[in-house]
């Protein structure tokens, strides 16, 4: 299914850094994270995702969503500075609301991420 969506996307498509918005001050590095979401489109998929992050204490600093068909895509960008739970515990507590919710959810540091998607 996340793989269908992935293939979607056409070829040649370069991926922007993705700037880190908010009213705040920066997060030091490593305290920012990419979460991003993927699957077919079905009500409580940003509830699942946002109330987990509610429950360990992660500020969400820039959020977006849309839907591609009956696909949905999200990404959310958040603060780990405060999170009461390890990054790999976050990590793992939102893979497997993914599964409960039928979605692909990844979590990924920042600068993994920036550097996954260079061009």
């Amino acid at each position: 299914m996340v793989r269908e969506l992935i293939n979607t996307v056409p070829l040649g498509t370069e991926a922007a850094p993705i700037p880190v918005s908010g009213t705040g001050t920066a997060p030091a590095s490593g305290q920012t994270a990419i979460i991003t979401a993927f699957g077919k489109s079905h009500p409580g998929i940003v509830a699942g995702i946002t109330g987990i992050l509610a429950e360990k204490n992660v500020d969400i600093t820039d959020i977006t969503q849309t839907l591609l068909g009956e696909n949905f895509a999200m990404i959310v960008i958040v603060n780990l500075a405060e999170a009461n739970c390890s990054f790999s515990e976050l990590k793992e507590t939102l893979a497997k609301k993914g599964d409960e919710l039928g979605v692909g959810i990844f979590s990924q540091h920042e600068e993994l991420f920036q550097f996954m998607h260079k061009v």
